[in-house]
């Protein structure tokens, strides 16, 4: 299926959406479908590949993709808001729990390999950001979205704009400082240089996955 949905209205192509689904469980075919749409993907899918040029990037389930990145395209390509980054620099040791970003002591996963010095790159999906006072990353508020149960809140820092999606109750104003607390666990490493994902603890189950 080459882009069925992409003329459809919303209504309609949620519809068509829950259709195809229920179609595919009942038949038991092998579907190949071809989509721009990162979030029509995302709900139809078993197995996505990613591809960039020609080049699949990423190949495995949606949850797979969306929480373990195998390259910063991906993660920018999948999600929305996408995963937001920031830049640090230095080296990364085998063994590494922390780094240092505009100054902070973030926490990491684990890394599970060296990295020679290189431009780096802190990426963080919107949902894995909370305000802290205490926190030493600090930015300012530029902008909110009201989204019902929750906001996506755009915070402005040293290395750009970051998005953060939190509950809809939290009162900000454009320009309050804000400190900003990352869920260690959940955080990707990447190499600028060729955009692929540094190897971590996070990264562990999806190794055994593929050599189990």
């Amino acid at each position: 299926m080459d882009e069925p949905l992409g003329t459809l209205d919303t209504e309609f192509r949620d519809l068509m959406v829950h259709e195809l689904r229920e179609l595919h469980s009942r038949i038991h075919a092998t579907t190949v479908y071809v989509t721009h749409d990162q979030m029509e993907a995302m709900s139809m899918a078993d197995k996505i590949a990613v591809m960039n040029h020609g080049i699949i990037e990423q190949f495995g389930t949606p949850r797979e993709i969306y929480d373990r990145p195998a390259t910063m395209y991906v993660a920018e390509f999948i999600g929305s808001p996408p995963m937001n980054f920031l830049k640090f620099g230095g080296g990364l040791a085998r063994g590494a729990k922390e780094i240092l970003v505009q100054g902070a002591k973030v926490a990491v996963p684990e890394v599970r390999e060296d990295i020679a010095p290189a431009d780096m790159a802190l990426g963080i999906r919107p949902e894995h950001i909370r305000f802290d006072e205490a926190s030493k990353l600090r930015g300012a508020i530029y902008g909110t979205e009201y989204l019902g149960t929750t906001q996506i809140v755009a915070v402005e820092t040293a290395d750009g704009i970051i998005k953060a999606r939190v509950p809809a109750e939290i009162r900000l104003n454009p320009g309050e400082p804000v400190g900003l607390s990352l869920s260690s666990a959940r955080l990707s490493l990447f190499e600028k240089g060729t955009g692929r994902a540094v190897k971590t603890a996070m990264y562990d189950k999806a190794a055994e996955a593929r050599h189990g």
